[in-house]
Formats: structure tokens, sequence, C-alpha cells
């Protein structure tokens, strides 16, 4: 998949990670993609990558970034009249490249989309990508393989506009293959009621918990999605995949200022502010054969109720090796979480 994804964007942007490498395709979006070893770790549909549909999602994998809400009365990916779909904005305008060291990338583009009241809105898109240093990365000792890197997302509104008429917040969504068997997790000071799962159903028979982290098995028969509520204080979400041997943990900061809005892809019954979620994870069961690790930022306002940036902040850590229980005693002694 690692020629693959070269052969579809052969400029694509590059920095070195641990015992990988970070890379960002300007041709498929600004989407971020991670290997270790020469495998590639994200999802990546080889069919879409190479032959993207001229008027279809190309929902191809990586972290993408997305404007939030997906549905609801301000919903970006519903028309004022009509069906789920991602706007061009989204999925096919490339972003350009701003620079590019040794350690750090950084692209952007601007977009023009329409929300569900028909508003249109006018944002800059931006990514600040950096390749996390060998001291950042999990320590030799654990015998892991290892690469990572942080993010600053951006989505800059260039004209004026009331909440009135449109809201906004920074929303990356990564994208890794399979389901069944994987379990995903987190970290939380208080799990008490910490999961939100007002997306496609109840996951009561699918989730468990501890006194600080709760535990997600993905698969089954139907899609579910969980978000993690700012306010339960989340410390991280991740996924381990027992049959890649590999490792993934998220984090994202909690700024301090802003509003959370509801990013969810239904008709949000309890308004754009019913859910307030600092993380999520999507489980696309069965049927879809891939899950995704999202962190969310707060929509920013101006005292005068504008728009303002939405920036989100992250961090993924990826990990594989030759046995799991390496994986599993790293998890144990760092995070306290036991799968």
């Amino acid at each position: 998949m690692l020629n693959t994804l070269i052969k579809v964007d052969p400029g694509i942007l590059s920095i070195p990670s641990g015992n990988g490498h970070i890379m960002v395709s300007n041709a498929l979006q600004g989407r971020i993609f991670a290997e270790i070893d020469g495998v590639l770790l994200h999802r990546l549909v080889k069919d879409l990558a190479e032959n993207p549909s001229p008027v279809e999602f190309n929902n191809l994998g990586g972290n993408s970034l997305w404007p939030g809400p997906e549905g609801g009365d301000f919903a970006f990916n519903y028309p004022p009249n009509g069906s789920w779909y991602v706007q061009d904005g989204i999925n096919r305008v490339p972003t350009a490249t701003v620079s590019c060291t040794d350690s750090e990338i950084k692209v952007a583009k601007e977009i023009e989309l329409v929300n569900r009241k028909g508003k249109t809105v006018r944002l800059k898109m931006q990514r600040h990508v950096r390749g996390l240093s060998a001291a950042e990365l999990p320590e030799a000792k654990w015998n892991l393989r290892t690469a990572g890197y942080t993010s600053i997302d951006e989505w800059i509104p260039l004209d004026e506009i009331s909440t009135n008429d449109a809201l906004l917040c920074a929303w990356s969504l990564e994208q890794f293959p399979g389901a069944e068997g994987i379990i995903g997790f987190g970290k939380c000071r208080n799990t008490d009621n910490c999961l939100n799962d007002d997306f496609y159903g109840s996951v009561a028979e699918r989730t468990s918990y501890t006194e600080n982290s709760w535990i997600f098995h993905l698969g089954g028969p139907k899609r579910l999605q969980i978000g993690v509520k700012a306010n339960s204080d989340p410390e991280l979400i991740g996924a381990f995949d027992a049959a890649r041997k590999m490792l993934v943990l998220r984090y994202t900061t909690l700024p301090g200022s802003g509003k959370y809005i509801n990013i969810a892809d239904n008709d949000q019954a309890t308004g754009p502010y019913g859910a307030a979620d600092a993380y999520s994870i999507f489980n696309g069961s069965q049927e879809l054969d891939f899950h995704e690790l999202e962190t969310i930022s707060p929509m920013q306002v101006t005292c005068d109720g504008k728009l303002a940036t939405s920036k989100l902040v992250s961090k993924t850590i990826f990990a594989t090796a030759d046995d799991n229980a390496l994986l599993l005693d790293y998890l144990k002694n760092t995070t306290g979480i036991i799968l």
C-alpha cells in the first residue's frame, strides 16, 4: 500500500519519525499518513486512490481534516434540500505546500462550503505537521518500533459569519483498516457517564469500564460510534489491533475556551449543543471493515458573535512489535490501561 500511495502522489511530503516516516499528501486533500519499516499504517483504498470518483465521496483513508458539524440544522454534509454528501472543498480540492523542512510540514487551501441553512462559508484550512523525535516516542526499553507526529489543524473563516448562520469546529478523522477483533479504549479522570453514543445506537453491549478507563470492542454486525465527553476530562483514546500487532494512541489538547458542538451525523434532536465531545471512535463494523480515531476542537466565537478560528492540536503515536505482549505491557505501564 505504501507503493500505491507514492504512485498516486509522487510529490508526497515526508518527514522522519522514529522507525518510519510521516507523510502529507497535497494530492489527497492534505491527508496525513504514516509508515514504519516500509509498512503503511493507515487505511488506503487502492482503487479509490488510483481512480477517484468524480461524483461520490472518496473515502480512501489516512487522517483527514473535516469541518463540523456533519449533521443537524447547521450541517456541512447536508444541502438545504437533499441527502448526505461531501462537498468538493473537502472531497476533491488539493492542498498546497506552505513550507517543508526536515521535521515539519505545513499545507493549506481555501474553499467554499454551503451548510444546511444555505449559508456559503469561505474557509482557509491549514495543517502544520511535525514528526516526533526519538525522545518523544516510547523508550527503547519497550522493544517497540515506533513513529508519531503532532498536528495543528485550523479552520479559519475568511468572512464575518454570525453563529446564527453557521457553526464551525475542526475535526480530525484518523482512519485504519479493520474492525472485528480490534479494541478501542480511552482514559478519563471521570468515567461516570463519560461516553456519548447518540450516533448509530447503543454501545452498551460492546463497552466496559474500570475506575479511569473504558474499552470499546469494535466489529459486530452494524456500525457504531462513541463520543468521549469533554467534561469527563479525557486524557487519550487508542486502538489495539492484535492481528497487525499495532497500537495507536491519540491525544488532543482541551483548550479551556470555546464551545463544543454536536458533530453527529443525525438530526441532532437535542440541538447543535446537545453533545460536547473531545474525542470519538467510529466502528465501521463487519460491513465497512475500518475504524477511526477522532479528535475534536470546540467552536470559537468573537465577542460580537462571529465565527473565529477553530484550532485543533493533536498527537498520534504508533507502535508495532513482534509480540503483542510487548504492546500490552507498554500500554499498561505507561497509561494504566489493561486490555
